[in-house]
């Protein structure tokens, strides 16, 4: 059972693009990119899903200043949707379902590498760039998103506990 007594966590920061948290998160034990995933779920977040290069940029920045700097070790949110697609025109997909209108690939990225099987995403080692990576346990460390509750979900959550107190207080009445 993996856990996360042995991860670093930074401190949490919200970018004013999306009003979004991301919280870097790095490690003693290497990870794959479905363990990092879970882990991410279970904390309440997903993996970053970036899609526009002002969040690219935030998001780099975040690991060069509160992780451990090396953008290679860590996983990002991005996946290849048809496993053994042929590059570089396979069909990537984000965790949250967003369109996939951004990418910041290294040169001569993606590749597919080892064997046609590299489907997931993370950092290559300088500049924010991109590279596939397959799902084997070569990452130490992720990046955290937290959604910010949409506006009508906030309006119904009050309105759902506006409801339960009038229930309450005609029942006491």
């Amino acid at each position: 059972m993996l856990t996360l007594s042995p991860l670093a966590h930074a401190t949490m920061m919200t970018w004013d693009g999306n009003g979004n948290s991301y919280e870097v998160i790095t490690g003693e034990v290497t990870l794959t990119w479905d363990q990092a995933s879970l882990l991410a779920a279970g904390m309440g977040g997903h993996l970053v899903t970036i899609t526009s290069a002002a969040e690219n940029d935030f998001v780099s920045n975040l690991v060069g200043t509160h992780g451990s700097g090396d953008l290679q070790r860590y996983w990002l949110g991005g996946y290849q949707v048809s496993q053994g697609e042929v590059e570089p025109l396979g069909t990537w997909a984000w965790v949250t379902g967003e369109a996939w209108d951004y990418a910041n690939w290294a040169p001569g990225e993606p590749n597919n590498g080892v064997g046609g099987t590299q489907q997931y995403l993370h950092y290559w080692p300088q500049a924010g760039l991109w590279d596939d990576m397959e799902n084997r346990a070569v990452m130490d460390s992720f990046v955290i998103e937290y959604e910010v509750p949409e506006p009508t979900s906030l309006a119904l959550l009050g309105l759902g506990l506006l409801g339960a107190g009038v229930i309450r207080r005609r029942r006491s009445a």
